[in-house]
Protein backbone atom coordinates (compact mmCIF):
# COMPACT_ATOMS: atom_id res chain seq x y z
CA UNK A 1 0.00 0.00 0.00
CA UNK A 2 1.51 3.12 -0.86
CA UNK A 3 0.43 6.38 0.94
CA UNK A 4 1.25 9.79 -0.47
CA UNK A 5 1.92 11.88 2.40
CA UNK A 6 2.70 15.04 1.07
CA UNK A 7 0.77 17.41 -1.90
CA UNK A 8 1.72 16.60 -5.38
CA UNK A 9 2.73 18.65 -7.86
CA UNK A 10 -0.74 19.15 -9.32
CA UNK A 11 -2.52 20.40 -6.27
CA UNK A 12 -3.89 17.18 -4.96
CA UNK A 13 -4.48 15.93 -1.71
CA UNK A 14 -2.68 13.33 0.19
CA UNK A 15 -4.43 10.28 1.30
CA UNK A 16 -4.07 11.83 5.22
CA UNK A 17 -5.69 15.22 3.95
CA UNK A 18 -8.41 13.52 1.73
CA UNK A 19 -9.15 11.65 4.82
CA UNK A 20 -9.25 14.24 7.14
CA UNK A 21 -10.97 16.85 5.04
CA UNK A 22 -13.89 14.25 4.55
CA UNK A 23 -14.46 13.91 8.28
CA UNK A 24 -14.11 17.48 9.03
CA UNK A 25 -16.85 18.13 6.46
CA UNK A 26 -19.25 15.51 8.46
CA UNK A 27 -18.47 16.28 12.16
CA UNK A 28 -16.26 19.72 12.20
CA UNK A 29 -17.76 21.58 9.10
CA UNK A 30 -16.46 24.98 10.61
CA UNK A 31 -12.91 23.82 10.51
CA UNK A 32 -13.03 21.98 6.49
CA UNK A 33 -12.05 25.31 5.56
CA UNK A 34 -8.52 25.48 7.62
CA UNK A 35 -6.51 24.20 4.86
CA UNK A 36 -3.05 24.90 6.70
CA UNK A 37 -4.66 22.55 9.86
CA UNK A 38 -5.31 19.61 7.74
CA UNK A 39 -2.28 20.09 5.76
CA UNK A 40 -0.05 19.92 9.20
CA UNK A 41 -1.99 17.15 10.64
CA UNK A 42 -2.13 15.56 7.53
CA UNK A 43 2.19 15.62 7.20
CA UNK A 44 2.12 14.52 11.15
CA UNK A 45 0.26 11.30 10.28
CA UNK A 46 1.68 10.66 7.02
CA UNK A 47 4.97 10.58 9.10
CA UNK A 48 3.44 8.54 12.39
CA UNK A 49 2.78 5.91 9.23
CA UNK A 50 5.67 5.97 8.00
CA UNK A 51 8.13 5.33 11.06
CA UNK A 52 5.67 3.14 12.59
CA UNK A 53 6.52 0.92 9.46
CA UNK A 54 10.20 1.85 9.43
CA UNK A 55 10.15 0.10 12.94
CA UNK A 56 8.67 -3.24 11.11
CA UNK A 57 4.72 -2.41 12.38
CA UNK A 58 2.05 -4.08 9.70
CA UNK A 59 0.63 -1.64 7.42
CA UNK A 60 -2.32 -2.48 9.86
CA UNK A 61 -1.03 -1.33 13.11
CA UNK A 62 0.79 1.82 11.44
CA UNK A 63 -2.77 3.09 9.90
CA UNK A 64 -3.86 2.76 13.63
CA UNK A 65 -0.81 5.01 14.47
CA UNK A 66 -1.62 7.49 11.91
CA UNK A 67 -5.14 7.42 12.42
CA UNK A 68 -4.58 8.27 16.23
CA UNK A 69 -2.05 11.38 15.26
CA UNK A 70 -5.01 12.54 12.09
CA UNK A 71 -7.83 12.47 14.99
CA UNK A 72 -6.15 13.83 17.80
CA UNK A 73 -9.02 15.94 19.73
CA UNK A 74 -11.37 15.84 16.94
CA UNK A 75 -13.22 12.57 18.35
CA UNK A 76 -15.82 14.41 19.89
CA UNK A 77 -17.99 16.89 18.09
CA UNK A 78 -19.48 19.78 18.79
CA UNK A 79 -21.58 19.79 15.85
CA UNK A 80 -22.79 16.58 16.01
CA UNK A 81 -23.85 16.84 19.24
CA UNK A 82 -25.65 19.71 18.57
CA UNK A 83 -27.07 18.11 15.26
CA UNK A 84 -28.03 14.97 17.31
CA UNK A 85 -29.99 17.43 19.41
CA UNK A 86 -31.70 19.58 17.48
CA UNK A 87 -32.76 16.48 15.52
CA UNK A 88 -34.19 14.81 18.24
CA UNK A 89 -36.05 17.78 20.16
CA UNK A 90 -36.88 20.48 17.87
CA UNK A 91 -38.36 19.15 14.74
CA UNK A 92 -39.54 22.71 13.92
CA UNK A 93 -36.08 22.70 12.44
CA UNK A 94 -36.87 21.73 8.17
CA UNK A 95 -34.10 18.57 7.90
CA UNK A 96 -33.08 20.67 4.96
CA UNK A 97 -32.23 23.78 7.08
CA UNK A 98 -30.75 21.73 10.35
CA UNK A 99 -26.63 21.62 9.20
CA UNK A 100 -27.24 25.21 8.33
CA UNK A 101 -28.97 26.40 11.79
CA UNK A 102 -26.47 23.61 13.21
CA UNK A 103 -23.52 25.31 12.25
CA UNK A 104 -25.23 28.70 13.51
CA UNK A 105 -26.11 27.61 16.79
CA UNK A 106 -22.08 26.59 17.56
CA UNK A 107 -21.06 29.95 18.55
CA UNK A 108 -23.39 30.90 20.92
CA UNK A 109 -23.11 27.31 22.29
CA UNK A 110 -20.19 27.69 23.29
CA UNK A 111 -21.43 28.81 26.84
CA UNK A 112 -22.59 25.51 27.41
CA UNK A 113 -19.72 23.50 26.22
CA UNK A 114 -17.03 25.31 28.00
CA UNK A 115 -18.83 24.12 31.87
CA UNK A 116 -17.55 21.13 30.44
CA UNK A 117 -14.11 18.94 30.74
CA UNK A 118 -14.10 18.07 26.71
CA UNK A 119 -11.47 15.80 25.67
CA UNK A 120 -12.36 12.72 23.25
CA UNK A 121 -13.95 10.39 25.56
CA UNK A 122 -16.31 13.02 26.88
CA UNK A 123 -19.16 11.39 24.79
CA UNK A 124 -18.78 8.07 26.94
CA UNK A 125 -18.59 10.06 30.16
CA UNK A 126 -21.47 10.45 32.27
CA UNK A 127 -21.34 14.16 32.10
CA UNK A 128 -22.04 14.03 28.09
CA UNK A 129 -25.90 13.45 29.75
CA UNK A 130 -26.19 16.45 31.20
CA UNK A 131 -24.35 18.26 28.43
CA UNK A 132 -27.16 17.10 26.15
CA UNK A 133 -29.86 18.41 28.66
CA UNK A 134 -28.51 21.78 29.19
CA UNK A 135 -27.49 22.31 25.51
CA UNK A 136 -31.64 21.31 25.19
CA UNK A 137 -32.37 24.20 27.50
CA UNK A 138 -30.03 26.39 25.45
CA UNK A 139 -31.30 25.94 22.43
CA UNK A 140 -35.28 25.83 23.27
CA UNK A 141 -34.52 29.38 24.77
CA UNK A 142 -32.99 30.54 21.84
CA UNK A 143 -35.12 30.02 19.36
CA UNK A 144 -37.71 31.38 21.36
CA UNK A 145 -35.73 34.58 21.60
CA UNK A 146 -34.18 34.73 17.67
CA UNK A 147 -35.88 31.85 16.02
CA UNK A 148 -34.93 29.41 13.75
Amino acid sequence: MTIQDKNTATGELSYFETTLLLYLKESHPHMSGDREFIRSRADEAADAYECSIRNGLSVTQALEQSDAVLYRNLHFSRFDTVFEVVSEWFPEVPPEKRADFCLKMLSPAEVVFNKYPIDDRFEDSPSYRTLTIELTGFIQYYIEQYGI
